[in-house]
């Protein structure tokens, strides 16, 4: 088994350690209190110890044993004392990944029944039920603990046996591991650490670029709420603050977990290096101006700090302590890198470090950054920046808005948004109802007196014909959509779909429209997409966007009513989408607007 197959397995083993429906074998030896021995063959990958017939809160040792290892001599590879309460599922799972051609389990003081012994080949399946596990060879029988062992350890969080002490010793050999292979693997590891930290912070900064939007609908559903419920001018304001500001709590925290993530997986690089004896500067900061006169230290007695974040919580995370000193027994230099900012203490040495990483192992490689600071600072500040922005919109929203409502000129009944809207759709109850809630979400718009339409009959150039609605972001050069006329996708602004009485279809290149028809079967020649846009938060367009949303909520709702009180149900024939069907088109329908941003 190669090292590669070896830590892709350990890996999958931690995600979930399962085992197939097995025929417990009987043991060789049994006394009341054992000890019981029992002799796996044929290299298996996973052994099986079955305690379900020991008596329960009964405590008993197993012992794993070979001739196979680097001795010529039995070879302990596990010793452990386990009590059956603590078990999972009765079964202890042994993962000899091949390894070992033949393996010796014994257990002994024990009380009940004798334990039962099976073993599986191959990767693991069956019922998805986790066992207790001892631990995994990691595919080798060199019982040393070199690099790929040790990533597989930190990936999987199962114990690799070749990195713990063997029974009777203290000590774990790494002393035949290649020096450049372990720095080869050390780059390597960090190179796929920094693809990671890169791709999740481009995501969040990506969302960050439109979360002012998302931000400002959820504040402002508070403070519609809030109003609905008689609160004050005050207390309105406070509740749409605290909505923007929980909103953008919740990326703050998923920046921290990343944070600490990636100062855990630089910790453990480093201890790596320094264990196999490799320089110091290897893994180390970006910045060594000082390398010749002076070694960083890296303080990690104080891993953690709290720092607040915009709902008002706080949160404990790992950061870094960097400290150089100038030469043996001089001046140092602190910096305390947080997740918000850097802090400067004691001397001026003149250390600039920016990230973490590892340096290049060869002339024909760099230096690549684990934790880059600068990065989840900027991240950081730009978070912070735009929930003071929005939380100083919903002050001017509320003092734009709050006299004109109390004044009557905002009418309760009609403060509705965008996500009230398609909350108050289902698929099961109305598909084209619910997907016409979704795409107004999405910023697609509908035909003027949607409560009135029917349906349009449409041919795509491939043959293919739909019945349904047509929704569309704009009108096509004519500004109307006429009955007999073929249309193109790509001459028209956004994105068409047609809503039948079970999906979303989107259109693509031409397309021709056979008919348009009302609800009584009349025809009708053309049909306008009613478009509307909003900019700004004054009181006029605040009041224009909720009577068109409420118009719109009233017309969808109308249409839903006539369609059900018609012969059959209309397009819907009174039945109801699966919930399964229904996930799968929202599902589509994100993945689209996704793409299209």
């Amino acid at each position: 088994m190669t090292r590669a197959r070896s830590v892709l397995l350990a890996a999958l083993i931690v995600c979930s350690a399962v085992v197939g429906a097995v025929g417990p074998a009987l043991a060789q030896t049994a006394t009341d209190s054992g000890p019981v021995t029992y002799e796996y063959t044929g290299s298996p990958t996973t052994l099986i110890v079955d305690t379900s017939n020991l008596d329960g809160g009964t405590e008993f040792t197993v012992e794993y044993t070979t001739q196979g290892g680097p001795s010529t001599r039995t070879t302990v590879l596990a010793r452990e004392t386990y009590n059956t309460a603590n078990l999972k599922e009765d079964q202890l799972l042994f993962f000899n990944d091949g390894a070992y051609e033949s393996v010796n389990v014994t257990v002994s003081d024990y009380s009940g029944g004798e334990p039962t012994f099976d073993s599986k080949s191959g990767l693991l399946g069956g019922v998805n039920l986790v066992r207790t596990v001892v631990g995994t060879t990691g595919g080798d029988s060199d019982l040393t603990c070199d690099t790929s062992d040790k990533i597989g350890n930190a990936l999987s969080g199962v114990e690799n046996l070749d990195c713990t002490p063997q029974p009777g010793t203290t000590t774990v050999n790494t002393t035949n591991t290649d020096t450049a292979q372990v720095k080869t693997d050390i780059y390597q590891s960090a190179l796929n650490s920094n693809a990671s930290t890169d791709n999740t912070l481009t995501v969040l900064n990506n969302d960050l670029k439109d979360a002012k939007t998302q931000a400002r609908i959820e504040g402002k559903n508070a403070y519609i709420r809030a109003l609905n419920n008689g609160s004050s001018k005050s207390a309105a304001k406070n509740a749409a603050k605290e909505a923007v500001s929980d909103f953008y709590a919740t990326h703050q925290r998923n920046l921290l977990a990343e944070y600490t993530l990636t100062v855990s997986h630089f910790k453990y690089l480093r201890s790596t290096a320094l264990n196999e004896s490799i320089d110091s500067s290897y893994v180390d900061t970006d910045d060594q101006s000082l390398s010749s006169t002076g070694d960083y230290t890296y303080n990690w007695n104080q891993p953690t700090d709290s720092v607040t974040l915009t709902d008002g919580t706080t949160e404990d995370y790992t950061y870094v302590q960097i400290s150089k000193t100038y030469g043996p027994g001089g001046d140092t230099e602190t910096y305390d890198h947080y997740i918000t900012n850097t802090a400067k203490s004691g001397a001026t040495l003149g250390i600039s470090a920016k990230s973490l990483g590892v340096h290049g192992y060869s002339s024909d490689t760099s230096y690549v950054a684990v934790v880059p600071f600068e990065r989840y600072q900027s991240t950081w500040t730009t978070i912070e920046n735009q929930d003071q922005t929005v939380r100083n919109e919903m002050d001017t929203l509320a003092e734009n808005t709050y006299s004109a409502y109390q004044a009557g000129e905002i009418n309760n009944s009609d403060l509705v948004d965008p996500y009230v809207l398609a909350s108050q759709q289902s698929p099961g109850d109305d598909f084209q109802g619910w997907a016409a809630a979704q795409l107004t979400l999405l910023g697609t718009n509908s035909p003027e007196n949607f409560d009135q339409i029917g349906s349009f009959q449409i041919t795509t150039e491939s043959g293919t014909q739909y019945e349904g609605v047509l929704f569309s972001q704009e009108n096509p050069a004519s500004g109307q959509f006429e009955n007999g006329t073929t249309y193109n996708t790509s001459n028209i602004g956004g994105t068409q779909y047609v809503v039948t009485s079970d999906r979303i279809v989107e259109l693509d290149g031409e397309f021709t429209i056979d008919s348009i028809s009302t609800q009584d079967g009349q025809t009708v020649q053309n049909v306008t997409i009613q478009k509307t846009t909003y900019e700004t938060t004054n009181v006029t367009e605040l009041k224009q966007q909720y009577e068109d949303l409420a118009y719109k909520r009233a017309q969808i709702e109308a249409r839903e009513k006539a369609l059900k009180q018609s012969a059959g149900g209309g397009l819907l024939g009174g039945g109801s989408v699966p919930p399964v069907v229904a996930l799968a088109v929202i599902g589509t329908l994100l993945a689209i607007v996704v793409l299209q941003n």
